[in-house]
């Protein structure tokens, strides 16, 4: 079910309830989803549409629409929310309306406070399958990565899409079929789907959401070690061509910007080219204090998710845009989100 469907699903379900006659207006700019239009209340609820709120993802939520509450009404339309969910979101004084009938907004004069609703059975067997489904697994992440940075790709046969990624054929599919659910891929054509025109859609959507999952189904994942040196000049000019390897994270954006001064040193390389990097930096195995210890020169060699070349960005010598936004992101380091940020100015937005 597409995000507009769910909203309009949802609204004709609390309208049916409550005989209100809520009004709902779909924004074009793509900022919002839409606003929310009740009756005798001069101020609109901007609609912000999420699905499949779980454990993992609500305490993101939550902090994301009680921060938008302080500047403007945000209410939460979503699949399902269940009673311990809805007790959070009330706490924080966070509106929502989900599919199954439940609903609290407390903008006066209007109160509603509807709890209990349960999905129908149908309904919860197809949210338990997405939420079970590939897309943002460690090799539906493969797969989302090679569309995001190539929607092109989309119009490929299944098998070349899967040749590409380095997954499964049937990979591909579940992948695809997730994709589509989440409306970040549209189908054209659909009265005969054998002949339905697939295309990407909300890529930046996309992208934060293979944001989010990267630290623990990619980088978490990746075979990587840990390195340090004694000739910082060495590893600093090391000269990358004729090598698989490419430069992410902090010195990747040092070298793109100018602007932060790298304190760690990240480098994707291929099994085959490692002893080569070892070698001509003069790197040494990091003991265990110097990787805790916050002075030490950390040099991070890690095998691509990818191969190296489907990995690579623009600019020779270095990782795809996304990959390095991702390194600066999951570091969590203070100084590293704020490079981030132009970073991502610079070179995704």
């Amino acid at each position: 079910m597409l995000e507009q469907e769910l909203i309009h699903n949802t609204i004709k379900n609390l309208n049916q309830q409550t005989g209100l006659g809520i009004d709902y207006r779909v924004f074009e700019n793509g900022n919002i989803d839409g606003e929310l239009v009740l009756p005798n209340v001069k101020q609109r609820l901007q609609v912000e549409c999420k699905k499949w709120i779980n454990k993992a993802n609500l305490q993101k939520y939550l902090a994301e629409l009680t921060f938008k509450n302080k500047l403007t009404d945000v209410v939460l339309i979503t699949d399902y929310i269940n009673p311990s969910q809805a007790t959070q979101l009330r706490d924080h004084k966070v509106p929502f309306i989900d599919l199954a009938g439940n609903a609290y907004i407390n903008t006066p004069p209007v109160y509603i406070d509807i709890q209990g609703k349960k999905p129908e059975k149908p309904i919860q067997e197809i949210t338990l399958a997405r939420q079970l489904g590939k897309a943002f697994q460690p090799k539906g992440m493969k797969v989302v990565f090679m569309l995001l940075a190539h929607p092109e790709l989309l119009k490929e046969p299944m098998r070349t899409i899967a040749e590409t990624a380095e997954v499964a054929l049937g990979t591909v599919k579940q992948v695809i079929d997730d994709l589509l659910y989440q409306g970040f891929i549209i189908q054209k054509n659909t009265r005969n789907n054998k002949n339905a025109i697939k295309e990407m859609n909300n890529l930046q959507g996309l992208l934060d959401k293979w944001l989010d999952a990267y630290p623990t189904t990619v980088e978490a994942k990746l075979n990587k070690e840990v390195y340090t040196t004694d000739n910082l000049e060495l590893l600093r000019t090391l000269d990358l061509t004729d090598t698989n390897a490419l430069w992410g994270g902090e010195y990747a954006v040092e070298l793109c910007d100018n602007y932060l001064n790298a304190k760690d040193y990240l480098l994707y390389v291929q099994p085959e080219h490692k002893n080569q990097i070892l070698k001509t930096a003069r790197l040494r195995k990091a003991k265990t204090n110097e990787i805790l210890n916050k002075t030490t020169t950390r040099v991070i060699l890690a095998e691509p998710p990818l191969g190296i070349r489907k990995i690579e960005g623009k600019q020779d010598n270095m990782a795809h845009p996304y990959f390095i936004y991702a390194n600066l992101l999951a570091s969590l380091e203070p100084r590293n989100i704020d490079a981030a940020r132009r970073f991502y100015e610079n070179h995704i937005a």
